[in-house]
């Protein structure tokens, strides 16, 4: 099962990540890609847009200690941003509001830290991947694609290998920060929608949802997929938004397939 979204193979890509390019948005494209964030009150901080170095600077700058709530509605964006916003998070307790959406980097790494996990009645949060060794060996396995790119703006061989090298090197490390992520929050690898290297199966989930670029998470799928959240029943306003006929086709045409049944096996 191919769940994760068609990731370049351009390490500087995989490492942006790829936010869900949904008709279902909370907002114009062009605004949603602008990643913001505000103390609101001395307790509620929020999230807006694409996650970037440029919104970890913010969030690094702005979030007090004081904050009980973080609201948050992204796309996602940049795995080593999200995981440098993580680090600011972990340890708090917060309760976390998904208002419009929370996919992508938001989801793998922002909700697993949660106290509580509430949402307003059109939210949604989607999946699509993670950097598992699937994508390590995907993106190893395709150098000479790479370096014909290279070629192609202007670098000669030798430049080309080092940006290879380089970019392999970036990839691993930040695959290990997020395996030590996972270790540290007792993230199940369903979540992370984990693949090894030869399959793109995902194991940690069961049954395998249907093929798709991404995936819609049904309240069965987040309370198994993060066990130690407490998790606001939101399954009846995804029936009523996301799940009817009409909307349902939707989803399906832009290769968002609904968890249903799926959920995380245990750790």
């Amino acid at each position: 099962m191919r769940a994760a979204c068609a990731i370049p193979f351009v390490a500087t890509a995989l490492l942006g990540g790829c936010a869900s390019t949904s008709a279902f948005t909370a907002r114009p494209a062009a605004e949603a890609r602008t990643g913001s964030c505000e103390q609101r009150t001395a307790e509620v901080f929020a999230i807006t847009g694409e996650i970037d170095a440029e919104l970890s600077r913010c969030v690094r700058e702005t979030f007090a200690g004081s904050t009980r709530e973080l609201v948050l509605d992204s796309k996602g964006g940049s795995v080593e941003a999200a995981l440098d916003i993580a680090e600011i998070l972990e340890g708090r307790g917060l309760t976390m509001r998904v208002e419009g959406q929370c996919n992508s980097s938001c989801a793998n790494y922002f909700l697993p830290l949660a106290r509580q996990i509430e949402f307003s009645p059109r939210s949604i949060v989607l999946l699509h991947g993670s950097i598992d060794p699937w994508t390590i060996a995907r993106f190893r396995s395709r150098k000479s694609e790479f370096m014909t790119l290279q070629a192609r703006n202007g670098r000669s061989v030798e430049e080309a290998e080092i940006a290879f090298a380089a970019s392999m090197a970036r990839t691993e490390t930040t695959a290990t920060r997020q395996a030590e992520f996972a270790q540290r929050h007792h993230v199940a690898p369903g979540w992370l929608l984990y693949r090894t290297p030869g399959s793109d199966d995902v194991p940690g989930l069961d049954p395998e949802p249907t093929r798709s670029r991404a995936i819609l998470v049904e309240e069965r799928m987040m309370r198994s997929c993060l066990p130690e959240v407490e998790i606001a029943p939101y399954q009846a306003a995804l029936e009523r938004r996301w799940l009817r006929s009409y909307r349902r086709l939707g989803l399906l045409w832009e290769r968002i397939a609904p968890s249903g049944q799926t959920v995380c096996r245990p750790l």
